[in-house]
């Protein structure tokens, strides 16, 4: 008896061995409803807008670097390793804010410093070296391109506390 590719391996020997059957009712491609939409014809600022995201916008620094010296001083982050938990959670205040208000997901090291070098009392190759640290530690990811290195907070580093 012959028997098709899909009901037997055939092994060097020439031996016959049975394929297992895989559990549950065979595929059936008709019970999958079809979308049909012309090329072109899809709205994605009106789709996202129904979804409820919000669009990018172009975060303005000066606003930023007003609100932070307006908050309160941040709880320095707990179960640290970074070395400064203050600085960490003036570092997780702003990306915050950019992440979430602006739907960016990055800042250059220049806009980093503008915001908060002052209250982090880090500049220039100081904060690079806190930054560098974050992203060892997997807190901040980095981003080549561009005119400058760029940082991107980690989803679960933006939630701890």
């Amino acid at each position: 008896m012959l028997r098709t590719p899909a009901e037997a391996i055939v092994s060097e020997e020439e031996d016959v061995v049975d394929v297992p059957t895989l559990p549950g009712p065979p595929p059936n491609p008709s019970s999958i409803p079809s979308v049909v939409r012309a090329v072109g014809n899809l709205d994605l600022d009106l789709r996202v807008e129904e979804l409820g995201f919000s669009k990018k916008t172009e975060p303005n620094l000066n606003a930023i670097i007003e609100f932070l010296n307006e908050v309160e001083i941040p709880e320095p982050l707990s179960n640290n390793l970074s070395g400064d938990p203050q600085a960490e959670a003036w570092l997780q205040l702003l990306m915050t804010l950019v992440v979430r208000e602006h739907g960016h997901s990055s800042l250059p090291i220049s806009s980093i410093e503008k915001a908060l070098g002052e209250k982090m009392n880090r500049e220039d190759a100081d904060l690079e070296i806190f930054l560098d640290r974050l992203w060892i530690m997997g807190r901040l990811e980095r981003i080549y391109g561009g005119a400058e290195v760029q940082y991107s907070p980690n989803p679960s580093w933006l939630e701890s506390q």
